[in-house]
């Protein structure tokens, strides 16, 4: 790409932005169609411009429309062809993943939730940290399944979701949180040693990872890192989780 066209990209992606600002009141197929142009200008564009400008820039820019009660409660039909859009069965909280391919093999993946707090204001957190390169986290993952549970009669949202950091392997994560006034809260004591349940395994396996919500059980296929093959492999075991008083207790299946 050009120095003249890689200006010109810029000022109009800065232009279309301001506009945003200008124009508070939109039609939703409108903002609809204005964010799937404006993913498809990010992802086709030149690296180092996707990577310095406009994948900041179109985060920012979800992250404002998202705030405009007519997103929450309509279904974005173009844009949900780019990014992952997953819904609560009881429509008070939605989440937004997407891969701004700017990581290379490790696939640094965005991921934003939008609810609804219990005072009625609708509200856009960051899920995903934007420093796992450096900490080793696994949050930058997209979420592909919303589940619900009860947890001291408070209603927590389960998610799964997928990841890569490259090296032939990838990752799930499985993350609790409920609303709580304004704010997202993750649960830390939902599972042992108060971490998020990660299952690391090769790309050439399945993890099966699933739920039962009628017994709230947890499942899926175990693995372990060989250190002498240098990668992860099968045990041949099915780890059960069930939640009891809160947490999610470990069974063993061969």
């Amino acid at each position: 790409m050009t120095i003249k066209r890689t200006y010109l990209v810029t000022v109009v992606f800065l232009l279309t932005l301001s506009m945003y600002g200008q124009n508070e009141v939109k039609g939703f197929t409108e903002i609809d169609n204005e964010l799937t142009a404006d993913f498809k200008t990010m992802i086709d564009a030149d690296y180092q411009l996707r990577s310095d400008s406009l994948a900041p820039l179109f985060k920012r820019q979800l992250q404002e429309r998202l705030t405009n009660q007519i997103t929450f409660g309509n279904s974005f039909d173009n844009l949900s062809k780019h990014l992952n859009i997953k819904t609560s069965a009881d429509k008070k909280i939605k989440f937004y993943s997407w891969d701004d391919f700017t990581g290379g093999t490790w696939h640094i993946i965005n991921c934003l939730a939008q609810f609804q707090s219990n005072r009625g204001k609708i509200i856009v957190q960051q899920i995903s940290s934007s420093n796992e390169q450096e900490t080793g986290g696994f949050t930058d993952s997209k979420i592909y399944e919303v589940h619900e549970i009860s947890i001291g009669d408070i209603t927590h949202y389960l998610t799964f979701a997928w990841g890569t950091h490259g090296s032939g392997n990838q990752h799930e994560i499985v993350q609790i949180f409920k609303i709580s006034q304004d704010k997202l809260v993750k649960c830390n004591s939902c599972f042992a040693n108060n971490k998020d349940l990660v299952i690391e395994y090769p790309r050439s396996e399945e993890s099966k990872l699933h739920f039962i919500p009628e017994t709230n059980e947890i499942s899926y296929c175990e693995f372990t890192y060989n250190g002498d093959l240098g990668y992860y492999i099968s045990t041949g075991n099915t780890i059960s989780l069930k939640l009891i008083d809160g947490l999610f207790k470990k069974n063993i299946r061969k």
